[in-house]
């Protein structure tokens, strides 16, 4: 039997942009953000340290484009407008960006970082059923 070939029609390639942005919250703030009131129990054995200071997602920001400079602007845009002034520092081999901001359903503002996920792929288009058809028969001819 012969093999199938899956040639792509016209791939496209994109500079992709993930933002990840996380707040420092303490647990109780991070409680209240989630379900919107606090959660404290009047439980005197209760353990739970409230206060304690963690980093708790924020929210995240992704997009592409196909032309590098673009995707430059489109980027310095994003951080401008999302983040605005704040400072670069590397921290577990991770770099952020940190800067201040608000977290939605709570007043105030907070300490957030950001970081920033790049990389250059490829769209592939091709006969999806068929490939997944012929895929489903493996093991059986």
């Amino acid at each position: 039997m012969s093999k199938k070939i899956y040639n792509p029609v016209c791939p496209e390639y994109f500079y992709h942009a993930d933002i990840q942005h996380e707040a420092l919250l303490t647990y109780e703030q991070h409680l209240e953000k989630k379900h919107g009131e606090s959660m404290r129990t009047c439980d005197p054995d209760d353990r739970t340290n409230w206060g304690a200071l963690d980093w708790y997602a924020n929210g995240s920001i992704a997009f592409a484009e196909r032309e590098w400079p673009n995707f430059v602007s489109r980027l310095r845009e994003c951080i401008k407008t999302h983040c605005g002034m704040g400072f670069y520092k590397e921290e577990d081999r991770k770099r952020y960006f940190y800067h201040s901001g608000s977290v939605y359903s709570l007043k105030g503002k907070f300490l957030l970082r950001s970081s920033v996920f790049i990389q250059h792929s490829s769209i592939i288009k091709m006969d999806e059923d068929r490939f997944m058809n012929d895929l489903s028969k493996i093991g059986r001819w």
